[in-house]
């Protein structure tokens, strides 16, 4: 293992006070609707309940009809959480919103899965013919067949061995099929689930619900990217080859500022030529943006991302976002430590372009090998210039988290960042090893409010 270390900051006058960090509310509302949703069809539950019982095989019946309205109800926030709503991801961030959609998954799986098998059951009452009772509710519920066939589809390509196996751009693709299941789920529960969903204001929050999440998904995830594609003519400007396996690509359009984009962010880029236009993928930035140019660099792992090297300059690009809760906006100390993993420097370099510089500043590289180490000329650049700025680029094989000999470990931690308790800790790196690096901040004393992570994957 090698550490290289760049000049100690020279003495400047006391840090600014630093911002007080993005806002929660955005998160707490989100929760508590949530909440007040679940809470919805646990009161139609308990009021349904006593109806049921009353009929054979009432409370198979009752339950099988709870867990396709939970069902719903949980599906509908999973579509929320990943709809790109630009005050929820300013303020809680994509990891975040992605791993409570994770969360939620198991969870909806199990209620889409109970839901018919539990009709089943219960219309079959006494007579225990439950096979025939399923088969007859599959003929005549093709939408909800359907929904389900759709659903199951896009849960087995989540599972993270078959996501593996899959390249992104086909893994996004199955997935979208979520939202024709949410489609034809709603159709065949306002039809079949009339039982349950009487009234008008129980029928007009059911609905009410679909129209808002499935809007928000469809104005942020395919109109306003549209719009600002259009606005911004943005085209390829640049490519350059960093390393064997990493480009940089740069794009430039008009009035681009207005995209309000921050070092530290990433954006879905999809670059319109004639064999690869319908590739979507997340790219951050890899610089600060100047003017009305862009930047990013990746590396090649798949074709998507292979064709990079292939583009022309003035090939259109289509963008989303900015998303990503990385940005100088999120910062709570005066003192900063930016931590970055293999091309999870990337962000870290832009993020550092755009930090004031004379906040106390130490940034530590991971890579495998010195040659490995993707941007460390112009991080050492960027530090140069900057009074309050440490670089470290730290390298050799990846040990056990727990022998202090690895890299990264907590005692090489602590070494080379003695006040990381006191820091604002900014995190970017690939999965295994962000998680890692979390639990040694953790460990470390920093406290959750004071560490931004974002995991660098496709």
């Amino acid at each position: 293992m090698a550490t290289l270390t760049a000049p100690p900051p020279a003495t400047t006058s006391a840090n600014p006070a630093p911002p007080p960090g993005l806002p929660r509310w955005p998160a707490r509302l989100l929760l508590l609707a949530m909440g007040m949703n679940l809470g919805a069809v646990a009161a139609l539950g308990i009021a349904r309940l006593p109806v049921d019982l009353v009929i054979p095989g009432g409370l198979a019946t009752w339950a099988g009809r709870m867990t396709g309205l939970l069902a719903e109800v949980l599906v509908l926030a999973m579509v929320l959480l990943v709809a790109r709503v630009p005050w929820l991801e300013r303020a809680v961030g994509q990891d975040r919103l992605v791993g409570w959609h994770r969360w939620l998954a198991p969870s909806a799986l199990v209620a889409i899965i109970a839901h018919p098998l539990l009709l089943a059951l219960g219309y079959a009452g006494s007579s225990g013919a439950w096979w025939t009772s399923l088969l007859s509710l599959g003929s005549t519920t093709g939408d909800a067949v359907a929904g389900t066939a759709l659903f199951l589809l896009a849960s087995a390509v989540s599972v993270r061995m078959v996501r593996r196996r899959l390249p992104y751009e086909g893994w996004h693709l199955l997935h979208l099929t979520t939202y024709g299941a949410v489609l034809l789920a709603f159709a065949h529960q306002l039809t079949a689930g009339s039982t349950v969903l009487q009234g008008g204001l129980v029928r007009g929050w059911w609905t009410t619900q679909l129209v808002l999440v499935l809007g928000a998904a469809t104005v942020y995830r395919i109109g306003l990217p549209l719009l600002r594609s259009a606005r911004h003519d943005l085209r390829v400007v640049g490519v350059r080859r960093d390393a064997a396996d990493v480009v940089t690509v740069t794009v430039a359009g008009r009035g681009v500022g207005r995209l309000a984009a921050r070092g530290g962010q990433f954006l879905v880029w999809r670059f319109l030529d004639a064999t690869h236009w319908w590739r979507a993928h997340p790219f951050s930035l890899s610089a600060a943006p100047a003017g009305d140019v862009l930047r990013l660099t990746a590396r090649e792992i798949g074709d998507g991302t292979r064709a990079l090297t292939r583009l022309r300059p003035g090939t259109r690009v289509l963008v989303e976002g900015p998303y990503g809760v990385l940005t100088a906006a999120a910062r709570t100390r005066d003192r900063v430590l930016l931590l970055g993993a293999g091309l999870g420097v990337a962000p870290i370099r832009a993020l550092l372009e755009e930090l004031p510089p004379d906040v106390d500043t130490v940034v530590v590289q991971r890579a495998s090998r010195q040659a490995d180490a993707v941007l460390h000329d112009e991080l050492a650049e960027l530090a140069a210039v900057r009074p309050q700025t440490r670089l470290h680029l730290v390298t050799g094989p990846r040990g056990p988290a727990d022998a202090p000999s690895s890299p990264l470990s907590m005692w090489h931690l602590q070494a080379l960042v003695p006040d990381v308790a006191r820091r604002d800790v900014y995190l970017c790196g690939p999965p295994g090893l962000t998680g890692q690096l979390l639990d040694t901040l953790r460990v470390l004393g920093v406290p959750t409010g004071q560490i931004h992570a974002e995991s660098f994957q496709l």
